[in-house]
This record gives C-alpha cells, structure tokens and sequence, in this order.
C-alpha cells in the first residue's frame, strides 16, 4: 500500500469531525501555480526541500505503463521543473516476483552536492530506501531494514552535516499485528538502525516527519493506536538529546479520538511547529487542522482556522517567527479533496487558498528558502473516485 493509500485510510475510517472557530474568511492568495514534468498518467509529489531559490528539489513516485512503482525525482533551477533521473532498485530481483517497485517520501539538503531521499521498495512486504545526491547524479546508498521484521519504511529525512543525517518511519513486527517506530542515522559512512520507544500498549507506532537542530536536539512526529486512554490514535513526538531518544507528552483536542501529526519545522530550541489532523477538538467543533508549539518547555495547542469539512495539514515551513507556512488538503461534505494552505503571521494562522489546476488535488509537503516558499503535491482532473485520486499528475505552487 503506498503511503497517499495508507493516509486516506486514516481518513475514511473516521467520522470526519476536526475543530474550532478562529478565522473564517481566508486571506488573499499570492500563490502561482507552475508548470511541472510528468513520468506518466500516475504521478505523486510527496517530498520538497529547497536549497536556494534557484535550487529546489521534490521526489515522489510515478507508476508505469506496466504498474510498476518508479521513484520521481524533479528540480527547479529558477525557471523550470525538471525531472532528474534516480535509481530505481526495487527490482523483482532485490524484492520477489511481484513486489517490484520504488517510491521517494523524504528529502533533505546538506548543500546544493549533498542531499538525500528516503522511501520503500518491494511493495506491501517493503524495504528500507535511501538514495544520495552527489552534485552530479543519484545513487542508490544501502540501509537497514528491521531485522527480522514483515516490512521496513522510511517516511521522511533531516540532514544537518555530511557525516549526520535522520530517517524515521516504521517497520511491522514479523507475524503480528503490531507496527513499531524506525529510526536510522547516518554517520558519514554507514545507515545504522537506532532504537526508539513505543507507546505500550499501542499496536501502531508511525513516525512520518523528523527535524535536527543539532547532534544533540533531534524531534520526530507522529502517532501511536491504541495505548492512550481516550483516544483511538494520539500524537507521537519523540526527542533525541544526544544519547537517546526518548517520547515526549504531546497535547491533543480531547474529546478527539483520531489525531496524528504529518510534519514538522524548528525555528530554535524554543520555538518549534508540529501539524497535522484531529477529528474534534473540544467544542466538538469541525474542520480544524492539528497544530501544536513547542516553547522549549512544553508543547501546547495553538488554534487553526476552519477551513474545510476536515482538515489535514501534512508539512509546514518556516521563513521566520513570523512567517511560517503549513500545507495539506480538506476534505469537503462530498468526499472530494482541495488543496490548503495556513499562514502564520507571529499572532495567528489563517488560510491562504491556493490555486487548484484540476478538480481535486493534494498538497504533501512546503520547503522555503531566500524568503520563498514552494508547496507539492499532486491533483486530478476528474473527482474523487472510492476515496481515490484518478490519474493524478505532479503538482507545485511558488510564492
């Protein structure tokens, strides 16, 4: 199941209720939508990171004629998106006859020589993928996968040094139903498997977003289902000091009982920006996104606008304290998706709609750099389809 699947999961299994009042009436837009190169009918942008303004990178995945996964890298140069070539190791050799493929979720920059992305090969019974950017081409670089386990995802990566990068995601324990959080460093040399703590009691622990202000300050977001009374699924941040990592308590809506947390962006040690999606917050209200603020003490509950019958937030950035931007989609009373965007001004957030070519469309992750912002995704030029995007082609908006 590739991950855009897995998410919509989440969503139809709930009753879509999120939260509050705020800002009804959304802000102006300065969003432009840009042109961007396809693999084929089927095309998903998942991942962005921005080195300079002239010097932006997504990854994704594209499916081919024959159905077969196909890693999608592109890059911006200041006037065009190109697509750049990228292994695609998930052959039937590596995986088995009939788990083909490779897909990208997470990129992240050293330097304009330096960068990697991360994501899973060989289908439902999936592997670890890591793949670096040497200033000339991509190469496929070995990683872990859990041993012994049924399956291995990376979801998203953090690169502060050549010799100090993060992945996270999750592996599924081997014959059980039971999913447990992965994470795995990079030293200069070598992914190395690191451990990290579950919730007990909790049958699934996923992490989807990670951020490192230094060796000794690492967060990683997501959620854990089951295990936390109250809730059905809760948000899961976790801290690295150096020496271990460890689960920090996170604040969610009570009554809610569906709240996960997509992304995440650090400004310092004190200031910190984790979104997401809950389906109540404590008005029983709906169509607020998740959004919480680490202060360097605890982190708290900070009130999104109502944008939609539910929204769900999936990456934020931040160019400054008082200039930061998170993007995702909502879903509306008939069950389609349209693309969103939330800006906060330092006093609060409000929507600022982008622009949408088709008729329903996703936005998976925003990077920012030189005071410019970037958001994508993917969109379709036909409805929803049992939950479904049909056809969808690469999507990118600048500002």
């Amino acid at each position: 199941m590739d991950r855009n699947r897995k998410l919509l999961v989440l969503v139809f299994k709930t009753t879509i209720l999120l939260a509050g009042v705020v800002i009804l009436a959304a802000a102006s837009t300065n969003w432009s939508a840009v042109s961007s190169p396809n693999l084929s009918s089927d095309n998903q942008l998942y991942g962005s990171t921005a080195v300079s303004a002239t010097d932006v990178w997504a990854v994704g995945y594209a499916y081919t004629s024959s159905g077969i996964q196909s890693t999608l890298v592109e890059r911006w140069n200041g006037s065009k998106w190109s697509i750049i070539p990228s292994p695609n190791p998930g052959t039937s050799t590596r995986c088995g006859v009939g788990y083909s493929g490779s897909a990208l979720t997470g990129v992240a920059k050293v330097s304009s020589t330096n960068l990697w992305a991360v994501g899973y090969m060989c289908g439902l019974q999936s592997k670890t993928l890591t793949e670096q950017w040497t200033g000339s081409k991509w190469s496929f670089v070995a990683s872990p996968n859990e041993p012994g386990s049924d399956a291995s995802t990376l979801v998203a990566v953090a690169a502060r040094a050549p010799n100090d990068a993060w992945a996270v995601g999750n592996y599924k324990v081997a014959n059980q139903y039971q999913w447990d959080t992965l994470i795995e460093h990079w030293n200069g040399t070598k992914w190395s498997i690191v451990s990290s703590p579950n919730v007990p009691g909790a049958s699934k622990n996923f992490l989807n977003a990670v951020v490192a202000l230094s060796p000794m300050d690492v967060w990683a977001v997501g959620y854990s289902e089951g295990g936390t009374v109250g809730a059905t699924d809760a948000p899961l941040i976790e801290h690295f000091d150096g020496q271990s990592w460890k689960i920090v308590p996170s604040v969610y809506p009570a009554p809610s009982p569906f709240n996960v947390l997509y992304g995440i962006a650090a400004l310092s040690p004190t200031d910190i920006w984790a979104v997401g999606y809950a389906n109540e917050n404590s008005q029983r209200k709906n169509g607020q996104a998740l959004i919480e603020h680490w202060d360097g003490t605890k982190w708290r509950l900070v009130n999104s606008p109502i944008a939609g019958n539910a929204t769900l937030l999936y990456s934020v950035a931040a160019v400054s304290s008082t200039d930061i931007w998170a993007v995702g989609y909502i879903q509306t009373s008939t069950v389609q998706f349209l693309p969103v965007t939330e800006h906060w001004n330092g006093t609060a957030w409000t929507v600022v709609t982008p622009p949408n070519p088709g008729k329903v469309a996703q936005l998976f992750s925003v990077a920012t750099a030189n005071g410019k912002v970037w958001a994508v995704g993917a969109y379709s030029k036909s409805q929803m389809q049992f939950g479904y995007m049909p056809n969808p082609l690469t999507f990118v908006i600048q500002r």
